[in-house]
């Protein structure tokens, strides 16, 4: 007998359902590639990244992957977010995104200043007004300090970076966006590859010890300076981040390879899962409206 958290449908899919997703479908294995959202009424920035990415592996294959969606909703969403419009030469959409469509809501997209469309990440070149949008959100809207969220700025710069000097062959993915729970507002920021994994560039570290799991490498990789250089200046950018979701009770998860890890502020430990594997690595983090504010 199924139970229910394998049997219920993915209404919302985010950076825990998504492993769900995966798990059930297995779209980067079978046959037909295909991810079906049928049943998904909403998808936040970090499920969007990942989403992307894994569509992008299956292209750099040779495999066109399917994206079923049906919701109204959902499929304005994806072009609002730059979904489509990034990822259209690798996906197809069923039933097809129409020009008319396209074009019904095309015009909205870059109008909301909470929220940062899906941005392929190639070269260091797009970061700065990536960066630059992360702090306003961050100062005006959740209103952090300026330090704080040059902080947060520095952080997600290095894991981006990591997007294409990890991986010489492909590329990331960033999204951003900012959502309501009762009286306050949290940021969500997904970053996401489809590289080599933390196992793989670690273990180019003679200096790193011995990794045997992708769990073992996403906890080294949250070490300072650790990295896949030998330049202990390197290998900031997950520390950093975790400090700062510690400092402003904000969430980090990290998945790479087969294995996922929730970092738990209260507690500051992380929970590994098992999950299905997936190539790169894929970072999800959130920040709440600073306390007081």
């Amino acid at each position: 007998m199924k139970s229910s958290s394998t049997s219920l449908p993915i209404r919302k899919l985010d950076s825990v359902t998504f492993d769900m997703l995966l798990e059930r479908q297995n779209p980067l294995q079978s046959v037909n590639c295909t991810f079906d959202l049928s049943e998904v009424q909403f998808i936040s920035s970090s499920a969007l990244v990942q989403l992307a990415a894994a569509c992008h592996s299956l292209g750099c294959d040779g495999r066109q992957p399917i994206i079923v969606v049906y919701d109204k909703a959902v499929r304005t969403y994806l072009i609002r977010s730059g979904f489509v419009q990034v990822m259209q030469t690798d996906v197809c959409f069923q039933p097809r995104m129409s020009r008319i469509l396209m074009l019904t809501y095309d015009y909205v997209r870059g109008s909301n200043p909470l929220l940062i469309e899906l941005t392929k990440l190639q070269t260091g070149a797009e970061l700065p007004d990536l960066l630059d949008h992360i702090v306003y959100v961050l100062r005006h809207r959740l209103k952090y300090k300026k330090n704080d969220a040059f902080d947060v700025a520095i952080a997600i710069s290095e894991i981006c970076q990591n997007t294409f000097d990890h991986n010489a062959h492909t590329c990331g993915f960033l999204a951003m966006q900012v959502y309501q729970s009762g009286s306050k507002r949290f940021l969500e920021i997904g970053v996401a590859d489809c590289g080599d994994g933390l196992a793989a560039t670690l273990g180019r570290n003679p200096d790193n010890p011995p990794i045997t799991s992708d769990k073992e490498a996403i906890y080294q990789a949250t070490q300072l300076g650790t990295s896949e250089f030998r330049d202990r200046t390197r290998g900031t950018g997950l520390y950093r981040l975790l400090e700062i979701a510690y400092k402003h009770r904000g969430s980090v998860q990290i998945r790479s390879g087969a294995a996922t890890v929730r970092f738990r502020m209260d507690k500051q430990r992380g929970w590994h899962f098992p999950v299905a594997s997936m190539p790169g690595v894929q970072v999800a983090f959130t920040l709440p409206t600073k306390i007081g504010a």
